[in-house]
């Protein structure tokens, strides 16, 4: 009986030791761990990508390869299983790359977050397409093998001894255009922002031009048949270039003739043309006026036998008298439109006081001397002044 008894316990000790060791090597790989499916689509992953590698976000490991997957379309769907806590802190639009510490070390799904990561969290089940992958040393070593063998050794021994006999002493000056191109590449990177500028406003000006295209194809047909007009009118053309150079011809020779003589005209027009310049702004209220005066007019003239007008007799002034009346010329004042171009004909219109000598208002050219009269004077001496009598 005793004997039954310490086997069982025997048993149940090695039970219980095939437990633990089960339930550690569950534990190690995150058996009783709730995990989130994701799929990464890559291009390739690599020799030395395998189930169970390690999926990082920010250097942390979130998550696990699952299974690795080849698909028809010559890429491999990678099976990933990320912790539901992690999942939370990675947004939707997250960068996945398939690298690599080293050359020769195994690779991992490195989970990044781009320049504007989106607000809404990476779901359940979402798929995802790997924006790189490393390279491995042994895709390196395949492709210079294809490269090797493509390349005929004696060309390429050729090829690098001419390389080597044209840089030969030459070393100084290479480095000098290296240095030259490196101070135009910086200059490129700083002229960079307002070509920036350019290339965002070129779209809205090829809409410009292609909106006007129509316009431009009318313009072209019109410039052809402007072509083609002037090439049936060639003869005529020719012509009339033909005659235009003598025409030059004959101008040269008579202002060549007559230089001196135009070049004195012009010199004594410059007084009157500064005259008139300055009294320019007089010349539009005279043409009003004389508009103004001829709607007037018209009712005085026209549709009617005679003339209407109005008349009344002013008091003589005394006549010339030598040498208080001797002309003067001094007048100033500058231009004045003095009313017009309307002047109200119940009014009479002002006169202009100026330096000349004569003044025929001026007080003592009035009859009397301007004063009033006791007598009433005779029609002579009021129309033609008091010596005339």
């Amino acid at each position: 009986m005793h004997r039954y008894g310490y086997k069982l316990a025997a048993l149940g000790l090695a039970a219980a030791i095939v437990g633990v060791i089960a339930l550690s090597v569950a534990s190690f790989n995150q058996v009783f761990v709730a995990r989130v499916p994701i799929t990464v689509i890559a291009e390739r992953v690599g020799l030395v990508m395998d189930p169970g590698a390690r999926v990082k976000m920010a250097g942390v490991t979130v998550g696990s390869v699952e299974s690795i997957t080849p698909t028809d379309d010559a890429t491999a769907q990678l099976s990933l299983s990320i912790d539901p806590e992690a999942l939370e802190s990675i947004p939707s639009n997250v960068d996945v790359a398939i690298t690599s510490n080293t050359a020769f070390g195994a690779k991992f799904v490195s989970l990044s977050s781009p320049e504007q990561p989106s607000s809404a969290r990476l779901a359940a089940g979402a798929t995802i397409d790997a924006s790189r992958v490393t390279v491995e040393l042994n895709t390196v070593f395949e492709k210079l093998t294809a490269v090797l063998r493509t390349v005929d050794p004696g060309k390429l021994d050729s090829t690098l001894g001419a390389l080597s006999t044209a840089l030969q002493g030459r070393g100084e000056r290479l480095g000098v255009a290296l240095e030259q191109a490196d101070s135009s590449l910086l200059e490129f990177n700083t002229a960079r922002e307002a070509l920036d500028h350019v290339l965002t406003d070129l779209p809205a000006v090829t809409q410009t031009y292609r909106d006007a295209v129509l316009d431009l194809m009318d313009t072209l047909d019109s410039l052809t048949t402007t072509g083609t007009t002037v090439l049936d009118e060639q003869q005529n053309l020719d012509l009339l270039l033909l005659n235009v150079i003598g025409v030059a011809r004959t101008g040269e020779d008579v202002l060549g003739e007559n230089a001196d003589g135009i070049d004195t005209v012009l010199s004594l027009l410059r007084p009157t043309t500064a005259l008139l310049e300055e009294y320019s702004p007089v010349i539009p209220c005279m043409f009003h006026g004389l508009q103004e005066s001829k709607k007037i007019g018209d009712g005085a003239y026209n549709g009617q036998p005679g003339i209407k007008m109005s008349i009344g007799l002013i008091a003589g002034t005394e006549p010339y008298r030598y040498p208080d009346d001797l002309p003067k010329v001094a007048a100033t004042g500058g231009p004045q439109c003095m009313g017009l171009p309307l002047r109200d004909p119940n009014i009479n219109a002002p006169y202009l006081v100026t330096d000349t000598g004569v003044n025929p208002f001026a007080p003592e050219r009035q009859p009397n001397g301007g004063q009033p009269m006791n007598t009433v004077p005779d029609l002579m001496s009021y129309l033609f002044g008091t010596e005339i009598r």
